[in-house]
């Protein structure tokens, strides 16, 4: 039994359902189904009625519910008082980076305000795959970091996120070197017209979902090739590989050392902030409204 478990446990006794608990956490409801029967089988406990139209909790289940609760409040609140006697009582919190997430923006926001807000530490950490996620640094909050810079829409926030607006970033279009899309100082809708761009599938960004049906309003020659999800570092491969237009953004363009990224023309930005969970813990949620009080 593990703590991923517990959480799974929880989720699914509140939403009644393996897929919408899957998709609070950015995994398949096979993968939490399996997490389910492991716990059960580990614990020797039937925790769920399974039927066509969804779960609920067994007599065990309901009696075993406030316990989890209490042993994950529990967890939490013995690493929040175990952080502050490490650091000389100052309050830690864990700001999670990757290639994808770096967490540059807010640390050169920090920088002008970390004297303002003296109780917190920060501390980096170097966010890991999660191979079974569809989403793998945002699937991580809470987990392994308190917080990450990140995008964020409407649909983001109806899942398990809340967001403080930090800035926006733009789109821009990578290109290999060698591409002429390369020497162009900026590049109009115009410029693509019968090129290959590379870009994520729609219903995944409601800011790339709206650019992209700009674009093919504008251009309908485009053609728009479709990745296997969000971005990974595998994606900027591929546009090098197979010399392919790849729509990016305003942190990635030092991403990969043989693409350059020249800014699109477009009046759509993408909002970006510091992202926790909805429920993110007494801690980070002392951090969020201190922050809110100095950040104007």
């Amino acid at each position: 039994m593990d703590i991923n478990q517990l959480q799974t446990f929880i989720r699914v006794s509140e939403f009644g359902s393996f897929t919408k608990a899957g998709e609070q956490s950015f995994i398949s409801g096979t993968a939490v189904m399996k997490q389910i029967n492991r716990l059960e089988t580990e614990l020797n406990l039937k925790l769920f009625s399974r039927t066509a139209t969804g779960v609920t909790l067994t007599p065990q289940g309901q009696r075993f519910l406030p316990y989890v609760h209490q042993l994950l409040d529990l967890l939490d609140t013995a690493i929040e008082e175990t952080r502050k006697v490490r650091l000389d009582d100052k309050q830690v919190i864990s700001i999670g980076t990757s290639i994808l997430h770096p967490a540059d923006p807010f640390m050169v926001l920090w920088r002008q305000l970390a004297s303002r807000l003296s109780q917190f530490q920060l501390r980096l950490v170097q966010l890991q795959e999660d191979l079974t996620s569809s989403n793998r640094e945002y699937a991580l909050l809470g987990r392994s970091s308190d917080l990450i810079v990140g995008t964020f829409d409407n649909t983001t926030l109806k899942q398990s996120f809340r967001a403080i607006k930090l800035g926006a970033y733009h789109f821009g279009i990578a290109v290999r070197s060698d591409n002429p899309l390369a020497q162009l100082e900026v590049i109009k809708f115009e410029d693509l017209a019968n090129q290959r761009l590379l870009t994520v599938p729609t219903g995944i960004s409601e800011k790339n979902d709206q650019l992209r049906s700009e674009i093919l309003s504008t251009v309908p020659s485009i053609n728009m090739v479709e990745t296997d999800g969000r971005y990974d570092i595998n994606t900027f491969n591929r546009a090098v590989d197979e010399n392919i237009a790849l729509i990016s953004l305003t942190p990635w363009k030092n991403i990969h050392p043989n693409l350059v990224t020249i800014p699109l023309e477009t009046k759509i930005t993408v909002p970006y902030g510091l992202l926790s969970t909805k429920f993110p813990g007494r801690t980070t949620d002392n951090f969020l409204n201190a922050f809110l009080q100095v950040f104007k």
